[in-house]
């Protein structure tokens, strides 16, 4: 009888130790779970991001969705990594400092940069592959703009091991060229950041407008009428700050300012007439 206990009270302790063992294991793997748990949501993160960029055309057709989306990376200073995740270091530095100097206003580029035109009514958009080697690559972007066939070539290569837009081309239009010449003819002229913007509310001879700042355009509107106009920057010319319509038909109105302030100047109508301008805020 007495071995009998003796070896009833070993069992009971050895059961007793392996419930402890078992109760410090599990505290002990608990912390480390949270951490896997982690590690597993970060690298999640990074290959999603990296599949976004799997391919050279799989970041250029995200771009062109964002952009059709109204969250373009161009025009904005509010989010510069929306600026690095689609271009390099180079590219994407010139465009953001583009966007941080024009402020709204006047960008270097007065189109579409992701279809060379002013005015757009895209179909039959479609982007493929037309070249890699090693890490670069060449994307052909073919659409239609208003039924009319067109073409973009997107310069994509391999940086930190993730495909980047590094220009975009077509004919005589070159995106980077574009930026790099807007930020040669500043430099050295501190003065463009005390300049106005042709933002606000005008008299135009007998009648009035206000005027918008919108992407890479100002919308006009004006008192007597309906709808909106569109205007863009044309440019200098004897001085004069141009802005001009893009009429389906007709002849353009433009704007033509006589110093940097826009606040007095001439409109010239489409039809020939001419009305003095004053800004009145």
């Amino acid at each position: 009888m007495r071995l009998a206990k003796l070896m009833l009270l070993a069992a009971c302790l050895t059961i007793a130790s392996c419930s402890a063992d078992n109760a410090t294991a599990d505290n002990a793997t608990a912390p480390n779970t949270t951490a896997e748990n982690t590690t597993i949501a970060n690298m999640t993160t990074a290959n999603t991001t990296q599949a976004q960029h799997a391919t050279p055309a799989t970041i250029v057709r995200e771009l062109y969705k964002q952009h059709d989306a109204q969250n373009s990376p161009f025009f904005q200073t509010n989010d510069r990594a929306a600026v690095d995740q689609y271009f390099t270091k180079t590219l994407a530095d010139l465009i953001w400092q583009d966007a941080v100097n024009a402020q709204g206003a006047v960008s270097a580029i007065d189109v579409d940069p992701l279809y060379n035109a002013q005015r757009t009514k895209i179909t039959d958009l479609k982007v493929k592959t037309d070249q890699v080697d090693g890490d670069q690559a060449l994307v052909l972007v073919t659409f239609k703009n208003f039924g009319a066939k067109d073409s973009l070539i997107f310069n994509v290569e391999r940086e930190n091991g993730v495909w980047k837009i590094s220009n975009i081309t077509s004919g005589d239009y070159n995106l980077r060229n574009l930026f790099q010449s807007a930020k040669e003819n500043s430099r050295g002229t501190s003065v463009t950041q005390a300049d106005g913007f042709f933002e606000g509310t005008y008299q135009i001879g007998e009648t009035t407008c206000t005027v918008k700042p919108i992407k890479m355009a100002f919308e006009v509107k004006w008192k007597q009428g309906t709808g909106t106009e569109i205007f863009f920057f044309k440019g200098k010319a004897n001085d004069k700050r141009i802005f001009a319509s893009d009429p389906e038909t007709g002849k353009a109105n433009i704007f033509s300012f006589d110093d940097e302030h826009y606040t007095t100047g001439t409109f010239y109508r489409g039809d020939g007439r001419e009305f003095p301008i004053h800004k009145i805020k």
